[in-house]
């Protein structure tokens, strides 16, 4: 006598078309996964060059000040070239200022994934009291548009004093002076080459100081003229 097998409920099956779709949204998972991952990646590869870049130049905390001789050119694999361009226009500033004995009174800051600070003291750029700049700085100033000509996007030019007011036939404020001295190196920053649509000059007087104006040694660091140099389609989303 023949046993019947019991039924077996098997439940409810799914469309064959969900086999594809789901493989399909498996698909588009992965890309996505992929191209968030690669995207990481390079933001983290740049971040870790500049750190490499930071330890090669003797970086203290924000602000470039002394230079070492390790080059940039290890360590940058899989960034853009805008990325590369950066660094190694850092690195050659560096250099120069290092060549030309003055990393006491000339700096870096990196402000961002695409912006760099250059920080020049008047001890390098003008005579007390004077917006015409001096033949070494004539120099030094070529030599950054040199290493940036080509690959930034904006140079912003911010002229700087100390506290100690000051009324010649020149200049009856220290408004007058940070502005002039400002304008005076985007005059040369234009004639050695930046478009002038991507230039601007500001004169902040005294009221942007980066040490105590009671000192001497306060108010020397004080007056400069900082250079804002932004690189092109660096900013991460």
């Amino acid at each position: 006598m023949a046993v019947e097998e019991p039924e077996v409920d098997e439940g409810p099956t799914a469309p064959f078309w969900m086999t594809t779709y789901g493989d399909m949204v498996t698909l588009l998972l992965t890309f996505f996964i992929l191209m968030f991952a690669m995207s990481t990646i390079e933001e983290q590869k740049f971040l870790q060059a500049a750190a490499s870049l930071a330890a090669a130049l003797g970086v203290l905390e924000k602000n470039i000040s002394v230079i070492g001789e390790e080059s940039m050119a290890i360590g940058t694999t899989g960034l853009s070239r805008d990325q590369i361009d950066m660094l190694q226009s850092m690195e050659d500033i560096a250099e120069m200022f290092q060549d030309e004995a003055l990393t006491d009174i000339a700096s870096l800051e990196i402000v961002g994934p695409g912006e760099v600070v250059v920080r020049l003291g008047d001890e390098l750029l003008f005579r007390p009291g004077s917006s015409t700049l001096k033949p070494q700085a004539v120099r030094v100033l070529r030599n950054i548009v040199r290493s940036i000509q080509g690959s930034t996007e904006r140079l912003w030019v911010e002229g700087h004093t100390d506290n100690e007011p000051i009324n010649t036939a020149d200049f009856s404020s220290n408004w007058d002076l940070s502005t002039a001295r400002a304008v005076t190196v985007v005059r040369l920053l234009e004639r050695a080459g930046i478009e002038p649509e991507q230039l601007a000059a500001v004169g902040h007087s005294h009221f942007q100081p980066l040490a105590d104006n009671a000192t001497p040694a306060g108010r020397a660091k004080n007056r400069r003229v900082e250079l804002y140099i932004s690189w092109e389609e660096l900013a991460y989303e």
